[in-house]
């Protein structure tokens, strides 16, 4: 199994302002913590009357959309069952379930695991949304877009582990530096 994203949401507004959470569900595929989606109208399903309908970013709205990222708690599924496997890295929210996410706002600070980005970070410094993809992607500015977060530093996310000795995953914290 591929590992997933791992989303340390550090530092962020959307601690302390309940109004930048919201509850969204994608029907079409999987999505991970620290991915990014866009929030459309209210689900017409019955029981989500405070759901709203997400979808992948597109091209037309990379530089205009407002962009909610994933941060539901990790609780991973192992064949049916909870609490089996506590690593982080085996985490998705499954197609069409319910997941919370936040707005970003300017000086959010958040860490995000390499399996979470997409493109190659090389000399890259900011991550943007991208056509098509949840996973923010390396770029070398934060032009042409709404939402943008800059390299901080270079870090790792400590994963469980079943023995005694955690392992750690590469990762980066970045800075929210451009939101609507």
């Amino acid at each position: 199994m591929a590992n997933k994203s791992v989303l340390v949401a550090g530092q962020i507004m959307a601690h302390n302002v309940d109004s930048l959470i919201k509850n969204a569900k994608y029907a079409s595929g999987a999505v991970e913590n620290g991915h990014v989606v866009t929030l459309g109208d209210l689900s017409s399903t019955a029981g989500e009357e405070e759901v709203y309908v997400a979808a992948l970013p597109a091209t037309a709205g990379l530089a205009t959309d407002v962009f909610y990222m994933v941060n539901e708690p990790v609780i991973v599924m192992t064949e049916g069952y909870k609490g089996l496997n506590d690593n982080p890295q085996n985490f998705e929210v499954e197609a069409g379930k319910v997941f919370n996410a936040f707005r970003p706002q300017i000086g959010d600070e958040v860490v995000i695991t390499e399996a979470g980005l997409g493109g190659t970070k090389s000399t890259n410094t900011y991550i943007v949304p991208a056509n098509a993809t949840g996973k923010l992607t390396w770029a070398a500015d934060a032009d042409g877009v709404s939402t943008a977060f800059k390299l901080v530093e270079t870090t790792s996310v400590e994963i469980p582990s079943a023995n005694f000795w955690n392992s750690k995953a590469v990762a980066y914290k970045f800075q929210c530096v451009k939101a609507v």
